[in-house]
């Protein structure tokens, strides 16, 4: 008859026990903390490539709004000449310099500024990235800012050609403005034709009031564009601190 012997199993002390929760806990928390580190990284580099390609798009709004004081800032002289010759009463004496101005000053100059980084940011979210609030507050004043100036100026240009274009076009002849054989072959010294004006009280205080309009846009948005400007450059100083650059 054979006896089968069982194997003794040593029991496990509270020690053993306790060194083998510690190290699950230790690798668990240490795993933890590890995927914390990769997260942070990784919001780090994100939100210093959204920083950068945001700061590029700063600096193309720099040279347009430049470029738009600029061209407002010319068109102040131009409108102040016309009313001026208009108050006057000499447009037919000064008939062909009113009609160089006047065909100059048939445009409306639409403020388009690129904002397409900050609303990718703000769409997905990643605004989240930025912990510098004070960075954010500067971004999202900026962009309240810029907003502002296109809607002032997309209301000026709907006035301006909705409220008066039509009335105008009644009183000035422009069927010599454009001369396309005459412009080909020398464009900057084109002069356009223009029939002497015969114009009652009324029509005189309506144009008048017409370049009023355009003399104010000249006047208003070069100091709104310069104070975005100025406040671009800022930005742009707080973000490259915030890269380390």
């Amino acid at each position: 008859m054979e006896v089968h012997l069982h194997p003794h199993i040593e029991k496990k002390g509270f020690k053993e026990y306790f060194l083998e929760f510690l190290m699950i806990f230790l690798a668990v928390t240490l795993g933890f903390v590890a995927e914390n580190i990769r997260e942070h990284i990784t919001e780090i580099k994100t939100a210093h490539q959204y920083l950068d390609s945001y700061r590029n798009d700063l600096v193309e709004n720099q040279k347009q709004l430049k470029s738009y004081e600029n061209n407002f800032t010319k068109d102040v002289s131009l409108y102040d000449s016309i009313i001026f010759i208009l108050s006057k009463k000499k447009e037919n004496e000064e008939l062909p310099l009113i009609s160089r101005l006047m065909m100059n000053g048939m445009r409306n100059t639409i403020v388009t500024i690129n904002t397409s980084t900050y609303q990718q940011m703000v769409s997905s979210g990643s605004m989240r990235y930025l912990h510098n609030q004070s960075l954010k507050d500067s971004i999202a004043r900026y962009n309240d800012h810029l907003n502002s100036l296109i809607n002032y100026n997309d209301r000026i240009v709907t006035t301006e050609t909705n409220a008066t274009s039509e009335e105008w076009g009644r009183i000035v002849d422009t069927h010599g403005f454009f001369n396309p054989e005459k412009m080909k072959s020398d464009f900057f010294n084109f002069q356009p034709e223009m029939k002497p004006f015969d114009l009652s009280e009324e029509q005189r205080r309506y144009l008048i009031t017409y370049y009023k309009l355009y003399y104010i846009q000249s006047f208003a948005e070069p100091i709104l564009i310069k104070n975005l400007y100025n406040e671009n450059v800022s930005l742009v100083k707080i973000i490259n601190a915030e890269m380390g650059q």
